[in-house]
């Protein structure tokens, strides 16, 4: 038996070893470096990606996204995103290359560098932002979710994923103005009741915040539906 599944495996691995030398693994961020099976960027990508260190800054730029308008208990996104930039570049590939792994990653990652701030603040579930059933559906899969899962591995805390969900499908935000944003979403969440999440402390979790309009939105569903406090995490944050 032991001798079988010795063979099995150093066939598994020459077989690997011809394919990733036939069909390389590409750097998710330049195309062009290749990577280990369990690496998704190259090292000068790595180094290159755009961290925004805002979860060691109060009164942060996502901050002040809702100072005003709507109470959080701290706000912050890993990444500033930019056009043609290894962050682009991956998110599109979560969102629509199914490239779920990649998700989880960068999940994982959010989650290291916030787990002073989960502790401090005492957060009792994460919880994505929501797609539209037909959307999530014709996607395969919410990326808001899996960030979620990659955070979880990484601070240990839950995720409550159907919480939180989108009644309404919503035309594209991309062109629209804030207030236009706004109105776009304004009445478009709800939460599917559930009286052990009254009073507690919930991280909002969404891949990209531009103007905040949808972040802002579910937060008040939250607060509304009798949550203690909300924070928001987002991978990236639009300049």
């Amino acid at each position: 038996m032991f001798i079988a599944e010795k063979i099995i495996k150093t066939v598994s691995y020459c077989s690997q070893a011809v394919s990733n030398l036939v069909f390389p693994r590409l750097c998710f961020g330049c195309d062009q470096s290749s990577v280990e099976e369990n690496e998704f960027f190259c090292v000068a990508c790595m180094t290159d990606l755009p961290f925004t260190e805002f979860e060691k800054i109060r009164d942060n730029p996502v901050e002040k996204l809702f100072w005003g308008r709507v109470k959080a208990s701290f706000a912050t996104s890993t990444f500033f995103y930019q056009e043609e930039t290894p962050i682009q570049k991956a998110i599109h590939r979560i969102k629509y290359d199914n490239q779920r792994e990649l998700g989880l990653f960068f999940g994982e990652l959010m989650g290291y560098r916030l787990a002073g701030l989960t502790t401090c603040h005492k957060i009792d579930y994460l919880i994505p932002m929501p797609l539209h059933p037909k959307k999530e559906k014709s996607r395969g899969y919410n990326q808001a979710s899996l960030l979620c899962r990659g955070m979880s591995k990484a601070t240990g805390i839950p995720c409550h994923e159907n919480f939180l969900k989108r009644s309404t499908h919503t035309a594209t935000q991309t062109k629209k103005s804030r207030i236009e944003r706004w109105e776009n979403v304004s009445d478009v969440f709800g939460v599917n009741k559930d009286p052990a999440m009254l009073g507690k402390n919930i991280l909002l979790v969404d891949d990209v915040i531009t103007t905040g309009a949808s972040t802002e939105a579910c937060i008040q569903t939250l607060l509304d539906a009798g949550i203690g406090q909300v924070s928001v995490s987002s991978l990236a944050f639009t300049l």
